[in-house]
């Protein structure tokens, strides 16, 4: 399972049930294996690195993930404010 759209989905979905550690543990799974060039897997990086207390990491992360493209219409805000919801 090194399919990184796979391993983004999953962490994903460990993001959503608050489990912060384990779901960056995930994003970075896909991010080894090409997802660092996605937008989305990037952007859902600096989501979870901001929820466990990193915000100048999020915010790299998120600055990345607009170059890369291909991420939510809310990556500018993200970015200005430094908050997610």
């Amino acid at each position: 399972a090194d399919n990184p759209s796979f391993l983004d989905t999953y962490g994903w979905i460990l993001y959503r049930l608050g489990k912060y550690d384990q779901a960056l543990e995930w994003i970075g799974k896909a991010i080894e294996h090409g997802g660092e060039k996605s937008g989305v897997i990037v952007e859902h990086q600096g989501d979870i690195l901001f929820k466990l207390g990193r915000p100048e990491q999020a915010k790299a992360s998120w600055l990345k993930a607009k170059e890369l493209g291909d991420t939510t219409d809310r990556i500018d805000q993200k970015i200005d404010s430094g908050i997610v919801e």
